[in-house]
């Protein structure tokens, strides 16, 4: 009787220099030219992230096949695309023979081989015929085939029990790859190597490199392990899988030496780089061309700036320059001629002296960060010293009023939000009376660095004059983020400062304009953030203002609800309800709906539209959502363990948490920790998400549907065009709005829709669900139009999951 043998995915790359072969075993692969990646391509012109691979398995026959998508995870596609036998694709389900090529110089070839290809045994005679099919290809300038076909025939006598596994062995592709294979047994013994790495073990002893200590570091407790071996002049990656069955040591050696020299090379070339930058004659400071950091500096400059590399690099050269305003517009004139600068800037110490220095700035093309390299060739002190002050090193009102133009641009592109803030401080003039010109510098200093520590990364304070300010705020996403900042500020500046040996008590009250409701262009946003200042003083107990005066009562309600919501997670206040989905024609529960509710305190049972787009807003909404995933599918497994029928629980995805990369990587971990079988979870996306980015949407839903689990499609609508872009989407479920169901009447138009959409969802094999039967009426109406499965209020409302559970073992009997 034949027995069916396990299949083997291979992945074959040829490179210029060498050929290998990869045994596809893991869900995904990365490949690229980045080092990081699963799969290494050192070819030039491969991208860093320039493919993926996706293992995906067909819940109904358990078998799994492989996909190859073009670019990384998160939706970054490759520079020059990926080509599938000679036809460009962006996604592809691999078969049998296909050949990817990657660029001109490397290519791969995926097969699909059992432990013994094409294996026939012929019972009455007791034996085992063997043909095998090699190919072998000599390399990549001389691109010629060799197929051999060899024919092993043993008797039984031949082929003792023991001895089976090795025939086995030695006829599969193990034997044939060009690749190293080795196998090791947990004493450290090499028990098997395929001629590949037979040159590798001239004398087989424990102490060898590729076996030293691996049993050790690879076992079952730790299946795969991974490392770099040297061999005389050669380096080779060794890739080691414990095998539980066989209990041995796998493992795959891949030629790195090449590599390995290249990089060396680079090392050796970037420590000659040092040595000529730090003994340079002149002082060099390079900076990046986008954010203005410094992000390299010589000792000499650090000399002639009385400072350290440390203290240098990461900071804005801005901070160095007396005049900052001139430095900005060379920069920028620069980048737009693409030409060099030679002249003059006065530098700043780190003492407060200044220095004139004559100096070249040079613009460094570069495909990660273009950077600008400042060589200072000559400088001369000048007779003046600068007191401690940090508000001169402050961009003026002028520059803030520039930037401002451009992150209006931004903001209306990228659709966000942007916030001016004009700050000033109480009562200056009486405490400007009260110290010398030095303590009020150091006062204004003080002040201005409490600004900054509350502000975000990218954020600009500005100093305007006297006790005056200005903060720009860009790519601001909520109202709640700006009050929330402003009050961080408000909460700094209730600490005295210390000026000399005074302790000085001043406060600030800032006046906010928000982008794009309050002002569109610079001059009317700083001016409403300024009537917004004035009109502090009318109000008792108030530090900041809004210049639209309803977004401040309605910011007070939504800082407490969101205050409350922070902690309502670690105070287990939120729990799952669960609503049936009725098969009608059968009078069986399909699955459950898990929906969420917060139980507070104070506030009772908060509605789930008072503090749902709340989370999303703040990005709580995220381990919200996981919780929500894990609760649901432990209580799904709890009713499998418990004897019921298997039913999938349906779980609401939010667009911020579908938005996220690793998004399949937590459903994954969560299945494996709750145990739950992935054919028994749905996750459930509205239709608006995922017409946002389309080919987002089908990397995303392709990675979970490779899970096992069941895809979902809510609030549906009934238009053409909604459909046309929808159909390309991988999906199972479709949900039908419940807007639409709750308003349905025995009227032909509303009929021919629901039986449009019936039939529009079991054409393309989908489930179809009705969201929000709350009539014997509306269950008629559908039912007249074949929809049979049903949800809302009529059959049941949302229950706690122990009165949900008594629902499980009965049948609807609808009509």
């Amino acid at each position: 009787m034949n027995q069916p043998h396990s299949s083997h995915h291979i992945l074959t790359i040829e490179e210029p220099s060498f050929r290998k072969t990869v045994i596809l075993e893991e869900a995904t692969y990365s490949l690229g030219r980045h080092s990081n990646n699963d799969i290494i391509l050192a070819v030039q012109k491969v991208s860093r992230h320039h493919a993926t691979l996706l293992r995906r398995t067909d819940v109904k026959t358990n078998k799994y096949s492989y996909w190859i998508l073009d670019g990384d995870l998160q939706g970054n596609r490759s520079r020059n695309g990926i080509y599938i036998n000679g036809r460009q694709c962006l996604v592809h389900e691999l078969k049998h023979g296909d050949v990817i090529k990657f660029s001109r110089e490397i290519q791969a070839k995926y097969q699909i081989l059992s432990d013994v290809a094409q294996t026939k045994i012929k019972d009455e005679s007791f034996v085992s015929t063997v043909e095998v099919e090699v190919e072998v290809a000599s390399p990549i300038s001389d691109r010629e085939t060799l197929l051999n076909k060899e024919t092993l025939i043993n008797s039984q006598e031949e082929l003792p029990a023991s001895n089976s596994a090795e025939l086995l062995r030695l006829s599969s592709f193990a034997e044939l790859s060009p690749q190293a294979i080795i196998e090791v047994d947990l004493e450290g013994n090499l028990t098997y190597a395929n001629s590949t790495a037979g040159s590798l073990f001239k004398h087989e002893e424990n102490s060898h490199p590729l076996i030293a200590d691996l049993p050790a570091r690879c076992n079952q407790k730790n299946i795969s392990y991974t490392r770099e071996v040297q061999i005389k002049n050669n380096y080779y990656q060794q890739y080691s899988y414990y095998l539980v069955e066989q209990k041995l040591i796998r493992s795959y050696l891949t030629d790195i030496t090449r590599q390995k020299r290249i990089e060396n090379k680079l090392e050796e070339q970037a420590k000659q780089y040092k040595i000529i930058f730090e003994n340079n004659f002149y002082g060099i400071i390079i900076i990046s061309a986008h954010s203005r950091k410094i992000r390299e500096i010589n000792n000499i400059a650090c000399k002639s700036l009385g400072t350290t590399e440390l203290e240098m690099v990461n900071n804005y050269i801005e901070d160095f320059v007396l005049n900052q305003e001139k430095l900005v517009d060379i920069l920028q004139q620069m980048l737009a001629d693409q030409r060099d600068y030679s002249g003059t800037l006065i530098l700043k110490t780190q003492d407060g002296n200044l220095i004139n220095t004559e100096l070249e700035i040079r613009l460094i093309h570069s495909e990660i960060e273009p950077k600008f390299c400042f060589t200072i060739k000559k400088e001369n002190n000048i007779a003046f010293t600068l007191p401690k002050d940090k508000v001169s090193s402050l961009p003026r009102l002028k520059v803030l009023k520039k930037q401002l133009g451009t992150a209006i641009a931004n903001a209306d592109r990228n659709q966000k939000l942007l916030a001016v803030l004009a700050v000033e401080i109480n009562n200056f003039a009486n405490v400007r009376g009260a110290i010398s010109k030095e303590q009020k510098i150091i006062l204004l200093s003080s002040f201005s660095e409490r600004l900054k520590a509350c502000l975000r990364f990218g954020d600009t304070v500005a100093y305007n004059d006297e006790d005056k300010f200005s903060i720009l705020m860009q790519e601001i996403s909520t109202i709640q983020e700006i009050a929330k900042i402003s009050q961080r500020i408000v909460d700094s500046l209730q600490q005295p400062f210390k000026v000399g040996e005074q302790q000085l008590s001043i406060t600030g009250n800032i006046g906010i304009a928000v982008y794009p409701q309050d002002g569109d262009d610079p001059d009317t946003l700083l001016s409403n953030a300024n009537l917004a200042l004035e009109k502090i003083s009318e109000s008792e107990n108030c530090f900041y203002q809004f210049y639209n005066s309803t977004m401040n009562s309605q910011n007070s309600v939504t800082l407490k609800l969101e205050s409350f919501l922070h902690d309502a997670l670690e105070k287990d206040e939120f729990i799952l309800y669960y609503q049936p989905q009725i098969n009608v024609k059968s009078g069986t529960i399909q699955g459950v709906e898990a929906l969420l509710r917060w139980q507070h305190p104070e506030l009772g049972l908060v509605s789930p539209t008072s503090f749902i787009n709340l989370a999303e807003q703040t990005g709580l909404i995220v381990p919200i959502g996981q919780w929500v995933l894990k609760t649901a599918c432990q209580q799904n497994k709890i009713w499998h363990s418990q004897g019921f029928p298997p039913l999938r629980v349906s779980v609401n995805l939010s667009p911020l948490q579908f938005k996220q990369p690793d998004f399949p990587l937590v459903v994954s971990r969560i299945l494996e920790e709750t145990q739950l079988k992935p054919n028994l979870l749905e996750l459930e996306v509205s239709a608006s998400t995922v017409m946002k980015d389309l080919e987002y949407s089908y990397h995303m839903l392709s990675q979970l549907q490779s899970l096992g689990v069941y895809i979902s499609i809510d609030d549906f609508t009934t238009s053409y065009a909604s459909w046309e872009r929808l159909k390309h989407i991988p999906f199972d479920t479709l949900k039908i709005n419940r807007d639409f169901v709750r308003q349905l009447k025995n009227d032909p138009q509303d009929l021919a829709i629901i039986s449009a959409m019936v039939s529009l969802g079991r054409g393309f094999n989908l489930r179809v669900v009705a969201e929000g039967v709350e009539t014997l009426q509306q269950i008629e109406l559908l039912r007249s139009q074949n929809c049979e499965q049903m949800q809302g209020f009529w059959f049941s409302r949302p229950l706690a999951a122990e009165e949900a559970t008594k629902l499980l073992p009965f049948d609807y009997n609808v009509l």
